[in-house]
């Protein structure tokens, strides 16, 4: 298990990510919401419904996060990548696909910077309205990242561990 500065930083290169990707790729400011930073049940029950993304790391860092969109900003978002014109149902998650992509690419190619241990995207997951999306209660370390913007509200849930030089084979 990593110390609170460790986690700390995590947090700090998730919540600056998400911040600055959304602001360069879809013109939208981010902010954060002062909330407690702890999963909890109460929390998680936001991502049984609605449009949700998930994608994960492997390598150094093992994360897995998930995004939960409010239907607004999710709109907003994938019109905005798409030069203002709302996508065909068959292309939207493409263009959230790629933001996440581009989002946690940056705060992982931040961490593995830090780090000078690498750790890889995997290939984002798209969820619908009442797609499954399956939550087991990790042993990973939990951050909860909430922020507003004027179009509405993103909800980031980052599970992760980092492994050490034995588990890594050093």
């Amino acid at each position: 298990m990593e110390n609170v500065i460790e986690s700390k930083k995590v947090d700090e290169t998730f919540d600056f990510a998400f911040c600055e990707v959304t602001k360069k790729l879809v013109n939208l400011e981010l902010h954060r919401v002062a909330e407690d930073d702890k999963i909890t049940a109460d929390k998680v029950v936001i991502l049984k419904k609605g449009y949700r993304e998930e994608i994960e790391t492997h390598g150094h860092i093992n994360s897995r996060i998930v995004c939960h969109f409010s239907d607004e900003l999710f709109r907003y978002i994938t019109d905005t990548m798409n030069n203002g014109i709302t996508p065909s149902e068959e292309e939207i998650h493409l263009f959230l696909n790629e933001y996440i992509n581009i989002a946690c690419g940056h705060a992982i190619s931040s961490l593995n910077n830090l780090t000078g241990r690498p750790s890889r995207l995997t290939i984002p997951r798209f969820y619908r309205n009442n797609d499954s999306l399956e939550l087991t209660d990790p042993e990973e370390e939990g951050r909860y990242l909430v922020y507003r913007s004027a179009t509405g509200m993103l909800h980031v849930f980052l599970f992760y561990s980092m492994q050490t030089d034995q588990e890594e084979g050093k």
